[in-house]
């Protein structure tokens, strides 16, 4: 029983939403993380849930004239099936790109570290996170739509897609260690925001007594 990615699932769209698609989360010990890129000074994510579930905030960034924003969500537990991530914005925004990944034997009660984000306007976006060789590394950017974006060596990419005419939206996994930087490259420099932080495993007592078989309650779940 070790940390692992579940599924992966995202949607494009603009105006005033709510926006909407389906995610399939299975397996046990399950953690939902949703990633919100948007292009917009005014407006700003007012609600984000899964199977109508609430998802919690955990980090975000946006540059210096506050229109390029990436935020992360997360769910502990969440619903197994395929089930309907939703997005409400304050009001239309001009693009929106929304990712949703989950893992299965994720911590129940602590399931992430420390969030680190940046901004910057460059051709190599790049963060560096604190983790450990048991965690996932996630990662999420927004970008102007402008030119070519890779992922960086040793990243999986997880979503890289156009949100419509003004941004990129992209996000990856890595296996952790004691520093690991998630980096992009893009043809040409752009103005970038990221937000990052490390997926931990299920606790170690938690697997031991699911082994001998004890009735251990965490959230919602029995084992």
């Amino acid at each position: 029983m070790a940390l692992a990615f579940d599924a992966v699932a995202s949607g494009v769209g603009s105006g005033a939403g709510p926006f909407t698609y389906s995610h399939t989360c299975s397996g046990s010990n399950r953690a939902l993380f949703v990633k919100v890129s948007y292009y917009d000074s005014g407006d700003s994510v007012s609600a984000v849930s899964y199977n109508g579930a609430a998802m919690t905030f955990i980090s975000g960034s946006k540059i210096a004239n506050g229109q390029y924003t990436v935020e992360w969500y997360y769910l502990v537990n969440p619903a197994t099936g395929s089930n309907t991530v939703s997005v409400t914005m304050t009001g239309p925004v001009f693009d929106i790109g929304v990712t949703s990944i989950s893992f299965t034997d994720a911590h129940q009660t602590t399931p992430y570290g420390t969030p680190v984000t940046g901004t910057g306007t460059s051709t190599t976006p790049s963060v560096s996170v604190s983790s450990a060789v048991t965690e996932i590394v996630i990662d999420g950017i927004v970008i102007v739509h402008s030119g070519t974006l890779t992922v960086g060596a040793g990243q999986t990419q997880r979503t890289n897609e156009i949100g419509g005419g003004f941004i990129k939206h992209a996000a990856s996994t890595e296996t952790g260690a004691a520093s690991t930087t998630m980096s992009w490259s893009n043809s040409s420099s752009q103005v970038w925001a990221s937000s990052a932080f490390a997926v931990k495993p299920v606790a170690a007592g938690f697997k031991a007594a699911w082994a001998r078989g004890s009735n251990v309650v965490i959230g919602s779940g029995a084992r």
